[in-house]
């Protein structure tokens, strides 16, 4: 039937997974890492700007996941 639903996985545990639509929160959140990042001398000001554009326009957590992945997620120096 056409224009009918399929789930995204193929339930072998192999397909691709589903993004969730981001919400307001999770947005802030990444903000907030992003700006530490900062902060900590991770990113600087240009690619700060781009990422915080980024992250409040995403419309999946996948999105947001994707600008935050080269940095550490605990806040704990990288030795």
């Amino acid at each position: 039937m056409t224009g009918e639903l399929r789930p995204a996985d193929d339930s072998s545990g192999h397909g691709p997974r589903p993004e969730f639509r981001a919400s307001d929160r999770e947005r802030d959140q990444v903000v907030e890492i992003l700006q530490v990042a900062a902060g900590d001398g991770r990113l600087t000001a240009a690619e700060l700007d781009e990422r915080l554009d980024a992250a409040l326009s995403a419309r999946t957590t996948g999105d947001l996941a994707r600008l935050t992945a080269d940095l550490p997620s605990d806040g704990m120096p990288l030795l």
